[in-house]
């Protein structure tokens, strides 16, 4: 027995005649007829009282019908919601701190008018460790930052930010208009962690000038050394647009070192592997575009 002979059926009992369940399947009375005869084969009686030109529901047919119809209404039922259990599927994003703290909260936004039906679960750590977890797949999507080299990975641009280093108007460093590279073991630094993009970009290029700092904060939070540079407690390395409004203001200003400007590039990452669902179809949309806006194309 198949569902197409089962609802066929079922309109021929509902409708009271061939005829009429022929209209409304869309079919030819003949072609109703051969799949009533074709169900009643297979189960080995009939369904159909034949009296000349005139045919009727029997009781064995009358049976049938009332235990085929909760499960044709089941079935209709998983038919029509198929396609929304794709769209509530929870969407996995990891991205790095600094993404979370100032891009991603408008992307999510953005996502969910668009597709309002699917669950955003975000998971927010380190850059290194969002590679990671995109990698063994324990998110579909990733946003990170600075290098990304693994093979394996798509990496769609959307962003980037200038680095820049502050201090209080006040602390010594302010007074040099800009500081030598001879000076900078000397300065109290207020530095992301190591494994961070953002100090990966400042250990890559002392690396390159064979120079080491020492932090005297060292935090995962970037909000956290803005304030320590904003108590006078040393100089901070942070994305330029966190400290846009001290800057303007004068509660921080900006030094600069011999030789080291700093950016890094904002990217969103997942597996090549991975199926591309609806959802992350409509992120790969809006990061594009969002990439064309902001000119990294």
């Amino acid at each position: 027995m198949t569902i197409r002979q089962w609802k066929v059926f079922r309109a021929v009992v509902e409708q009271g005649s061939l005829t009429r369940a022929a209209q409304v399947l869309y079919m030819s009375q003949p072609a109703v007829s051969h799949v009533v005869t074709e169900l009643e084969q297979q189960l080995g009686y009939t369904l159909l009282d034949r009296i000349g030109r005139h045919c009727a529901v029997n009781e064995r047919g009358l049976q049938l019908y009332h235990k085929l119809v909760p499960i044709l209404e089941a079935i209709e039922d998983l038919e029509q919601n198929t396609a929304d259990f794709e769209k509530q599927a929870p969407l996995r994003i990891g991205s790095s701190i600094t993404i979370a703290n100032m891009w991603l909260p408008s992307l999510v936004a953005h996502f969910h008018s668009l597709y309002p039906k699917t669950p955003v679960r975000v998971q927010v750590d380190r850059a290194k460790e969002i590679v990671r977890k995109v990698l063994v797949n324990e998110v579909d999507l990733g946003f990170t930052e600075g290098v990304c080299e693994e093979e394996c990975l798509v990496r769609l641009p959307f962003s980037r930010y200038r680095l820049t280093f502050v201090c209080r108007p006040d602390w010594p460093a302010a007074k040099h208009k800009i500081l030598k590279l001879d000076q900078l073991a000397e300065q109290a630094w207020l530095l992301r962690e190591q494994g961070s993009a953002i100090r990966d970009s400042l250990d890559s290029a002392l690396r390159l000038r064979q120079i080491q700092v020492k932090p005297a904060w060292e935090s995962v939070n970037s909000q956290v050394l803005k304030q320590a540079a904003l108590a006078g407690l040393g100089i901070a390395l942070l994305p330029e647009q966190m400290v846009r409004p001290q800057l303007a203001s004068g509660a921080l200003t900006e030094v600069k070192i011999e030789g080291i400007e700093l950016e890094n590039q904002n990217w969103m990452i997942y597996h090549r592997d991975k199926f591309e669902s609806e959802a992350i179809r409509g992120w790969k949309h809006l990061i594009e575009q969002t990439g064309t806006e902001n000119g990294d194309e």
